[in-house]
C-alpha cells in the first residue's frame, strides 16, 4: 500500500525549485487547504518520521535517503514554518508534517511536432509533497505538491528551487 501510494505520488508531483538566478518557470505548485479549519491557530508541529526523500534502489525497491538534499529540504520546511509563525515542538504538536519527495531520471514526455507526429523525449523530473495533519484528530489540513524539470545543479542551486517551491506550497498559512 505504501509502495502504490509514493508511486502514485512520483507520477503527479515534483520537488526542486529556484529563486533569483536560478530558473523556476519549470515548477508546478497545487495546494488545497482544508476549509473547515483555521491554519492560523496551529501553532506547533512535529515532523512524520517516515518523511523523507525516496528513490529507487538497485532491485527497483523504494528506499528512504539520507541525501543532503532530504536534509535540505527538511530543513527548508522548518524555516518556512518557522516564517508563518509556527514553532518546532517535541511535545504535543498542534499538527504534523509529514512529506514525500523523489526524482524520476527516466521519466519522459510525449509532444507533437509541427506536423502533428508524437515525440517521446527523456525528461527528468522530481517531485515533493507536503502534507500538514492534525495531532489530535488526523484530519488534513493542508495538502500541497511541487513538480518540476529535474536539474544537475550544485546544491546551493537546489536549494534556491527547493525554496523556492517549498515558499509556495506553504503560503498562506
Amino acid at each position: 500500500m505504501r509502495y502504490i501510494w509514493i508511486k502514485t505520488l512520483l507520477t503527479g508531483v515534483l520537488l526542486l525549485s529556484i529563486n533569483g538566478c536560478v530558473q523556476t518557470n519549470d515548477i508546478e505548485v497545487e495546494s488545497v487547504n482544508n476549509a473547515k479549519v483555521n491554519l492560523k491557530a496551529y501553532k506547533t508541529y512535529q515532523f512524520l518520521e517516515d518523511s523523507g526523500i525516496v528513490k529507487e534502489d538497485k532491485n527497483g525497491k523504494l528506499q528512504r535517503s539520507n541525501s543532503e538534499v532530504a536534509a535540505l529540504v527538511e530543513e527548508i520546511i522548518n524555516e518556512q514554518l518557522q516564517k508563518h509563525g509556527k514553532k518546532p515542538t517535541a511535545n504535543d504538536p498542534d499538527f504534523l508534517v509529514a512529506y514525500v519527495g523523489g526524482s524520476n531520471k527516466d521519466a519522459v514526455v510525449a509532444k507533437l511536432d509541427e506536423k502533428g507526429k508524437q515525440i517521446v523525449e527523456k525528461k527528468p523530473a522530481a517531485a515533493l509533497l507536503i502534507m500538514l495533519v492534525d495531532a489530535d484528530t488526523g484530519e488534513i489540513l493542508r495538502i500541497a505538491t511541487a513538480e518540476g524539470d529535474l536539474k544537475n545543479l550544485p546544491l546551493d542551486k537546489k536549494r534556491e528551487r527547493i525554496e523556492y517551491a517549498v515558499q509556495k506550497m506553504l503560503a498562506g498559512i
